[in-house]
C-alpha cells in the first residue's frame, strides 16, 4: 500500500472560492414581510427576555411566606386542603375568611 489510509500522494481539494459578499437588505421590505406575518399570526421565533415558570397567568402580584411550626398543625392544614381540593394558598384564604364569624 502506498502511504497512509491508502491514499498514495493524497487527495486534491478542490480551490475554496472566495466568499459571496451579502446582499444589503431592503429595511422597507423586511418591515412589511414581518408586519403581514404578524396579521397572520406568525410569531416571533426569537428567545423571549422575560422568564416565567410555567401554570396559570397571574392576575395580582404574588409573594411567599414560610411559616415553621409543629408538625401537627402543618399536616392538619395540608389534610384541611386536600380535603377541601385547594391549594395551600387557597386553603389559608378560605381559613381567613371564616375568621370574621
Amino acid at each position: 500500500m502506498s502511504g497512509k489510509y491508502g491514499f498514495g500522494g493524497g487527495i486534491e481539494l478542490p480551490k475554496a472560492d472566495t466568499p459571496k459578499p451579502r446582499i444589503a437588505l431592503d429595511q422597507g421590505a423586511l418591515k412589511d414581510a414581518v408586519e403581514a406575518g404578524t396579521t397572520l399570526g406568525f410569531v416571533s421565533r426569537e428567545p423571549s427576555t422575560a422568564k416565567r415558570k410555567p401554570g396559570p397567568k397571574r392576575t395580582e402580584a404574588q409573594d411567599k411566606v414560610s411559616i415553621p411550626g409543629p408538625k401537627r398543625v402543618i399536616d392538619q392544614f395540608r389534610a384541611f386542603c386536600t380535603e377541601q381540593n385547594v391549594t395551600l394558598w387557597e386553603g389559608l384564604d378560605l381559613l381567613l375568611q371564616g375568621r370574621g364569624r
